[in-house]
């Protein structure tokens, strides 16, 4: 006896989402990759410690993405500054590129630095991510200047 007609309704709809489930899985993990990168910019809330009878008001100040830079290890205890893979100059910019997949023997994470201030942020590598690169702006002397971007994939 064939089984009731509600019950391969409800099995015709279960496979229906999972097999859309299945084809949006790679897209969601592409777009996890790809929205991995440090900020920007960066909001700084900046605090004066000032001197016995001097005052001072707390200011907010956005600091620009300087450069990042990528270790092995765990934040402010045992780090190992990765060198690039790779690093290409084109025309005033500087690429430089890690291979990250190829480091996953220990946890990885990027520390991010900004224009202006000594506050850096960290965040650990996903593990969907294989590649990072940071274009730098050089100057012709060799200095970080101007708008540095990240991108990781």
């Amino acid at each position: 006896m064939p089984p009731p007609l509600v019950e391969y309704r409800d099995m015709r709809h279960l496979l229906i989402v999972i097999s859309a489930a299945a084809l949006l899985a790679p897209a969601a993990s592409a777009q996890a990759k790809a929205a991995f990168a440090c900020p920007a910019t960066l909001t700084v809330t900046e605090q004066p410690q000032a001197s016995e009878g001097w005052s001072g008001a707390s200011v907010k100040a956005e600091h620009v993405l300087q450069t990042a830079k990528i270790y092995n290890g765990n934040p402010g205890r045992e780090e190992y500054d990765l060198r690039p893979d790779d690093d290409a100059k084109q025309g005033k910019n500087l690429l430089l590129t890690w291979i990250v997949k190829d480091y996953r023997d220990m946890n990885l994470f990027v520390r991010c630095f900004y224009y202006d201030t000594k506050v850096t942020i960290t965040a650990n590598i996903p593990a969907a991510v294989n590649k990072c690169s940071v274009t730098l702006q050089m100057t012709a002397s060799g200095q970080i200047a101007g708008k540095s971007q990240m991108t990781c994939q």
